[in-house]
């Protein structure tokens, strides 16, 4: 999955009352989905007008709306892929709660979630979904789904290319191979079976020392993504690890660094495919280059999940 860009949500609902007189009734939300970034235990995600990321919720009909906010465990089967559910969603805390929204009127509702301070959900990602109900004078009502997602540990590698302040021409830096493909792997075995991962080579053609800091990444340039093809990126970055993080490559020489995939064994995993991606920055002197390395993985049918075990 990319660090989310709001997507427009509308839903319209056309009711009917009386002999012939209709009776529109219609809400906007801003985000059909709002990923909150990634946040470490202990901490707290807010989203809000400040912030500029808050729900916008609208009345885009033509009756006068009460609406009721609330934060809801999302239903197992709508699940998002590469998300559980979120432990704690009695904790949420909204403002408001609710609104009375005249015609054309809208409504900023500021959303703060507190992290337990729990290293268990360290490395996973969670979803609990926002619903908002309106209704009108008649009793007629329609509700609007909002996912809320979001990642419980240390940033991932920052987006985008390295900053034009801090960028350096390295040439001689590159990776054998830029990429590969992990064909049906198994679910929930890491890379201590075989075909859960592969090895890259980082080259330093330069004539002077680097450190390499490999780290998955959620997002990445234009040049990586056409390189991806067909494979849609991971729902779960942090499905993917390496080992070591860090690697310290003399000049002239080649250093190597472990790449492993594991998906969860669940069956909506089964049989499915993805891009997973690393960024590889290689720095000297307060200055570095970015790679990127392209993984695709395939995973086993959940037949043959069974057979195996």
């Amino acid at each position: 999955m990319t660090r989310s860009a709001l997507h427009r949500a509308v839903l319209s609902l056309a009711l009917l009352w009386g002999a012939g007189v209709a009776h529109a009734l219609s809400l906007r939300s801003s985000a059909a989905e709002l990923f909150l970034g990634d946040v470490s235990p202990g901490a707290s995600v807010v989203c809000s007008h400040a912030t500029g990321s808050c729900l916008h919720l609208e009345n885009a009909g033509s009756e006068p709306l009460r609406v009721d906010v609330k934060a809801v465990a999302p239903p197992l089967a709508e699940l998002r892929d590469g998300f559980e559910t979120w432990p704690a969603p009695g904790r949420i805390r909204l403002a408001p709660t609710q609104a009375a929204l005249r015609p054309g009127e809208a409504a900023q509702v500021e959303i703060s979630v507190p992290v337990p301070k729990d290293k268990a959900l360290v490395g996973g990602q969670y979803e609990f979904d926002v619903l908002a109900t309106a209704s009108d004078r008649g009793g007629s009502s329609l509700t609007l789904r909002t996912q809320m997602l979001l990642s419980v540990g240390a940033p991932l590698a920052p987006p985008g290319d390295v900053p034009e302040e801090v960028r350096a021409e390295r040439p001689g830096f590159s990776l054998a191979p830029e990429g590969a493909t992990l064909e049906k792997i198994p679910l929930g075995r890491a890379g201590k079976s075989p075909g859960g991962g592969t090895t890259v080579k980082i080259v330093n053609a330069g004539d002077e020392d680097v450190t390499v800091t490999l780290s998955p990444a959620r997002e990445w340039d234009d040049a990586t993504r056409r390189r991806i093809g067909k494979f849609p990126p991971s729902p779960d970055p942090r499905w993917l690890s390496v080992e070591p993080a860090v690697v310290k490559v003399r000049a002239g020489a080649i250093g190597s660094a472990r790449l492993e995939v594991s998906v969860p064994r669940e069956r909506r995993y089964a049989g499915r495919r993805w891009a997973f991606v690393a960024a590889v920055d290689a720095a000297a002197h307060g200055r570095r280059t970015r790679r990127y390395y392209v993984l695709n993985v395939s995973t086993q049918d959940w037949e043959e999940e069974t057979q195996a075990r």
